[in-house]
């Protein structure tokens, strides 16, 4: 993914937002190490498709992008007529470099509740298949329906071109002051 897919503005906003509040929480007199949070921050991108078992016939795709750090998990849901399923995915760094992948999921189905817990140990920038429902689940009106997500998590900061990475490192290394009194500079 390019920077070029998200707006500067919005996503410099988005990672400033998402970001601070996690660093801050238990820490009421330090400052965050924006540094750290900045190395540490993750593009979470899921790529979901529902389809028919045999994949002749896709029903639905969507794209999901999602900025978070280790330990924070990032929420994908998709909800038909009669049916929910949401999934929970939170990446933990392991001790080889790698990640471990927590996906919590709860589906909605008729009236039926189910849910289900996997972790899979994967390394940066490898695609994941994740199938929540199995290999082939049923559909609101009974048709079978294969739902895939398609995961891939990717350091923040290696989604960056050079001027858009520099220019969030500055933003985060520097401090502005605001005169909010009534004269002008």
């Amino acid at each position: 993914m390019t920077s070029t897919s998200i707006q500067r503005p919005i996503l410099q906003l988005a990672l400033l937002l998402l970001l601070i509040p996690a660093a801050v929480k238990g820490q009421e007199s330090a400052a965050p190490d924006t540094a750290i949070l900045l190395r540490d921050a993750l593009l979470v991108s899921v790529d979901l498709v529902v389809s028919t078992p045999d994949g002749s016939e896709e029903l639905w795709n969507s794209q999901v992008d999602k900025i978070t750090i280790p330990g924070r998990s990032v929420n994908v849901g998709i909800e038909g007529r009669d049916s929910k399923l949401n999934v929970v995915l939170t990446p933990y760094p392991t001790e080889n470099g790698g990640l471990l992948l927590v996906a919590r999921n709860e589906i909605w189905i008729a009236g039926e509740y189910s849910q289900g817990l996997t972790t899979l140990p994967i390394a940066y920038r490898d695609k994941v298949y994740y199938y929540p429902l199995g290999r082939a689940g049923e559909g609101s009106d009974g048709t079978p329906v294969e739902v895939r997500m398609v995961i891939n998590i990717i350091p923040y900061l290696d989604t960056l071109d050079e001027s858009d990475r520099a220019a969030i490192e500055s933003a985060f290394d520097s401090s502005t002051e605001f005169n909010l009194s009534e004269e002008g500079d």
